[in-house]
């Protein structure tokens, strides 16, 4: 994936959560405006501002809810390096999530069960899942 590909695909749901933001604020001064339109006694701009707030908020909050699933689906689609520890002494083997400036036959912490230093044995980047 190009990295502009990735940028346009930031700019998007910058947009949509920027637009559902203004849905939700302008749908919560709906209502504002309809709550004091009740307490002059304009029963009409109430009921409709009721209705038009509610729509509002709802269509705003199904937006953003929808938006976080697809960042969530994204994020699982992406591929993972991940880096492996492993102790040459008693065979304790860790997996975690790559750093910056990990490379094979690197000296990292202590082994939690023999107290010798783990050494970095392989990186890799895990398969996509599929759903």
């Amino acid at each position: 994936m190009k990295s502009s590909d990735l940028n346009k695909g930031r700019t998007y749901f910058y947009i949509v959560i920027l637009f559902s933001l203004a849905v939700l604020a302008y749908s919560l001064w709906i209502l504002y405006d309809s709550y004091t339109a009740y307490l002059e006694g304009r029963t009409g701009n109430f009921y409709m501002g009721l209705v038009i707030g509610a729509i509002g908020i709802g269509l705003a909050i199904s937006s953003l809810t929808t938006l976080r699933k697809r960042i969530i689906m994204i994020q699982t689609m992406e591929p993972r390096t991940v880096t492996v520890e492993f102790c040459n002494k008693c065979q304790y083997k860790k997996i975690r999530k790559f750093k910056k400036g990990d490379y094979v036959h690197k000296k990292t912490k202590k082994c939690p069960q023999c107290g010798t230093n783990l050494v970095i044995s392989e990186i890799y980047v895990e398969a996509k899942k599929k759903s």
